[in-house]
């Protein structure tokens, strides 16, 4: 529930104002005195009625006043909103000078600020419904240019026989694409990336076909367990190395060399 003040010369006019304001019933308001009107004495310290309104906001109202908020704040204070409303969808055009800041590159702002006028918007309302913000006719202008975008992209894939990846788009502006191109004979769509850098990718059925034949032989390629290669029998080279026998020698300890003479000249002879 919000409050506001409405001050008139009587009570009678204030709660008038505050119907025509809020665009509500008089009989459907609750209200609170404030002040009575005194007319004071010869017109001195005569002073207005004023009352307290407390009223449930509708979304519409709610919206404009969370965007009129923004825009005080970005420096916009001349910009216009008109609703039109169609169940629980509610459309919001924007219009004025410097609208090309609302807007941003492909949207971007506008999608973000449609964003937060929903979420704020929710938390004054509690009935479901859905916001959509448009800028002087933007979006039927994209929907029209994203259109155009399916229809080139999906010739021009069945052309060259190969996929096509489109730029990053809002989850709005895919949807676009894919209704497009869904009427388009031999021609499909699918989504890759997440987040910010989802994109669609254009396929021609062609080339569906031969990924998934190529995945089939690649499959079965990789499953098929390769034949090895019969070994060759290497030659085998030999060579012989004659070790030549080294004379037999015999160790003999004494005490002088002429102790142990006579028995090396028995034994052997010694070649150093």
């Amino acid at each position: 529930m919000k409050e506001r003040i409405f001050t008139a010369k009587s009570v009678d006019e204030c709660l008038a104002l505050a119907a025509s304001s809020l665009g509500k019933e008089i009989a459907s308001l609750k209200y609170e005195i404030v002040e009575q009107a005194k007319k004071g004495f010869w017109g001195m310290g005569a002073s207005d009625a004023k009352i307290k309104v407390i009223y449930q906001p509708t979304p519409v109202e709610a919206a404009k006043e969370f965007l009129n908020t923004v825009f005080a704040n970005m420096g916009l204070n001349e910009i216009e909103m008109e609703a039109t409303e169609s169940g629980r969808d509610i459309r919001l055009v924007l219009s004025g000078e410097g609208i090309g800041m609302i807007i941003g590159h492909h949207g971007e702002i506008l999608d973000a600020m449609q964003y937060l006028t929903n979420l704020a918007t929710g938390k004054v309302c509690d009935d479901n419904f859905h916001i959509t913000l448009d800028a002087e006719n933007y979006r039927e202008k994209r929907e029209k240019t994203l259109q155009n975008l399916a229809r080139r992209t999906a010739n021009r894939a069945k052309k060259i026989g190969r996929n096509i990846n489109l730029e990053p788009m809002s989850a709005y502006e895919r949807r676009i694409i894919h209704a497009t191109i869904q009427d388009i004979e031999g021609v499909s769509t699918f989504s890759v990336g997440s987040d910010d850098s989802r994109r669609i990718v254009v396929s021609p059925d062609n080339q569906v076909k031969r990924q998934q034949k190529g995945d089939k032989k690649g499959n079965s390629n990789r499953s098929a367990v390769p034949a090895k290669k019969p070994e060759v029998e290497k030659p085998v080279f030999e060579k012989k190395f004659v070790i030549p026998e080294r004379p037999a020698q015999v160790i003999v300890k004494a005490k002088s060399i002429d102790d142990i003479l006579p028995d090396v000249e028995e034994t052997s002879t010694f070649n150093d």
